[in-house]
């Protein structure tokens, strides 16, 4: 496995994709001042970045399908576009043009993730979900580790114009797509005909819809405001950074704790008690005055709140009979789209009732998310079959 080529370059991609994306957060952060900045403005711009990379992903993921013999093209254009949008954010000092350049680099990571998520299986046909697991935790990986980076360079002397830096060593990861191999079969060609068939009513599927919903918001607002939150109290850029990419880190770790109780025990017992643990765990993050508690704190939020994203979206492909690109399209379109609805109503109450109390309140969220996972699959009676290729 880790001598495919073309997984390796795909999750380098995706690592340095949510490195840019988990990045922008940051930086809004730090031109918060400068700029006179709201806290409604700054969750405008992040609903802008999240909306226009989730609602471009299914329009990709079916131009995935039919790009089939080199998907790492598309994944490498992706990540040059964003990396392009990123130097078009830090030189313009205009805050029309800078929300413009967010939207613009979302459909960089719009077009990357389908195409990414697919390409990925299609590596390595025989061992899909291992493939696409690393993908994921990639990606993970990527989105922990861009808020510290972001902190550390905006923090020293040069400061925004320092991300340059980090849009220049985007070159590598491109390089390695624009030259990767072909996949071991088309990209449109993967299949999940095999996979257990699920039978749900409308109102079953109604409670995922919704379950997807809050969770995706709740992780969302504490990727996009944390470092806002701590800002304000006065943290430095590279210590509200590293909070923020503290909760990725240990989300990205979550996803690997989840699958694999998901598999022992079933996905309700993956989801129904991570997310009410995650209820104390994240109202101490936003509470304690101690730094060590909070850091302490926001990594079990994140290892709690974080952690079912790729249980949800392994359950979300089992209802959708569609090829894999385009599934996976709707998939993390849905997801990204969500988590922007509860950012912009997060960032519009922060200005009324204050930024904390409107976190605290996608906290709480995670309450009727639980609830509405007691409809998800129980201990699985026998094991799913494998993903094979299309005839």
């Amino acid at each position: 496995m880790l001598k495919n080529r073309l997984l390796l370059s795909i999750s380098a991609g995706h690592f340095a994709v949510d490195v840019l994306n988990s990045v922008v957060p940051v930086l809004l952060a730090a031109l918060a001042v400068p700029l006179a900045l709201s806290n409604a403005q700054i969750g405008v711009a992040l609903t802008i970045q999240i909306f226009a990379g989730a609602l471009s992903q299914p329009l990709f993921g079916w131009l995935a399908d039919r790009f089939k013999g080199r998907p790492a093209v598309l994944a490498a254009t992706g990540v040059a576009w964003m990396a392009i949008c990123l130097v078009g954010i830090v030189l313009v000092t205009n805050w029309p043009l800078i929300v413009t350049f967010v939207g613009l680099m979302a459909l960089g990571s719009g077009l990357f993730h389908p195409v990414g998520t697919a390409g990925a299986a299609a590596a390595a046909p025989a061992r899909a979900a291992s493939a696409t697991a690393i993908f994921f935790f990639s990606g993970q990986l990527g989105l922990s580790l861009g808020p510290l980076l972001g902190g550390v360079l905006l923090g020293a002397p040069g400061g925004a114009h320092l991300m340059l830096l980090l849009a220049a060593l985007t070159v590598a990861p491109a390089a390695l797509l624009f030259s990767a191999p072909r996949p071991a079969i088309p990209v449109g060609g993967v299949a999940r005909a095999a996979r257990a068939t699920i039978q749900a009513g409308v109102a079953i599927l109604a409670a995922f819809v919704v379950l997807v919903a809050l969770r995706s918001s709740i992780q969302s607002v504490f990727m996009s405001f944390l470092p806002k939150l701590f800002a304000d109290r006065g943290w430095d850029p590279a210590a509200y950074g590293a909070i923020a990419g503290t909760f990725m880190f240990t989300a990205a770790v979550g996803n690997i704790i989840a699958g694999d109780i998901a598999d022992r025990y079933g996905m309700r017992a993956a989801t129904i008690w991570p997310l009410l643990a995650s209820v104390p765990a994240g109202l101490i993050c936003l509470w304690s005055p101690s730094p060590v508690a909070a850091f302490v704190a926001c990594g079990v939020a994140g290892l709690l709140i974080g952690g079912q994203h790729s249980v949800l979206v392994v359950h979300a492909q089992r209802l959708l009979p569609v090829r894999q690109g385009f599934a996976a399209g709707l998939i993390l379109g849905f997801t990204f789209a969500a988590g922007g609805i509860g950012t912009a109503l997060v960032g519009a109450l922060a200005d009324g009732i204050g930024l904390l109390t409107a976190m605290q309140g996608a906290v709480l969220l995670a309450l009727p998310a639980a609830i509405l996972a007691l409809t998800l699959p129980g201990r699985p009676a026998v094991a799913t079959a494998p993903v094979v290729a299309e005839a």
